[in-house]
């Protein structure tokens, strides 16, 4: 059983790492025009960033085939993201978070969140799932300290076993992610009234 799975992942890192191509077959992915939600969260937000960690500070697309060999982390050759996710993820959850807002008269605290992970896994040869990992950390507009903190792990299922549908799997795990943080933000403005009402 093990020489099959090992002859097997072989034959799909042959299809899916191959021989590197030439810079105008890339497929270059991206988030599409994605909906915006029509209310923005009811705690002020200022700012809003998102640091990658230093393995996803790249445009690559990457996979683990957890059935053959899940310590190795694959990149596809022949895709790769139009930017770096986090500068991706940045833009769609600005427009949502602090772009969609009414007027904070002055206050706001920053939102500083880090893209711990970003993988596709397959658990079979047609079976994969895209996993995303983000922390987030709320802090007053000017200084370090932090106000609120919280770890987010979103799962999504892929529709095909290849690079779109990673792409597919990681949009429809950003929309959880973006319901998920609003509602994080909603519930600590209804905890903490004041908090992020300040000028300084």
């Amino acid at each position: 059983m093990r020489i099959f799975l090992i002859l097997l992942s072989s034959l799909l890192l042959t299809a899916c790492i191959g021989i590197p191509s030439r810079q105008s077959d890339l497929a270059l992915y991206d988030l599409g025009q994605m909906t915006v939600p029509s209310t923005a969260p009811t705690l002020p937000i200022a700012t809003l960033n998102v640091s990658p960690s230093p393995w996803l500070d790249s445009p690559a697309l990457l996979y683990r085939f957890n059935f053959a060999d899940d310590l190795r982390r694959q990149t596809y050759v022949d895709s790769r993201w139009a930017a770096p996710p986090a500068e991706l993820f940045k833009r769609h959850l600005q427009r949502q978070i602090v772009y969609g807002q009414s007027d904070a008269g002055g206050g706001g605290c920053r939102l500083e969140l880090t893209l711990d992970e970003l993988e596709q896994q397959f658990e079979s040869a047609q079976q994969s799932h895209v996993i995303m990992e983000v922390r987030a950390g709320l802090h007053a507009r000017h200084g370090e300290d932090s106000l609120a903190r919280k770890v987010f792990r979103m799962q999504s299922e892929a529709p095909t076993p290849d690079a779109r549908g990673g792409v597919q799997a990681t949009r429809s795990a950003l929309k959880d992610f973006s319901v998920e943080l609003t509602n994080w933000l909603n519930r600590l403005a209804k905890s903490r009234p004041k908090l992020c009402r300040s000028k300084g």
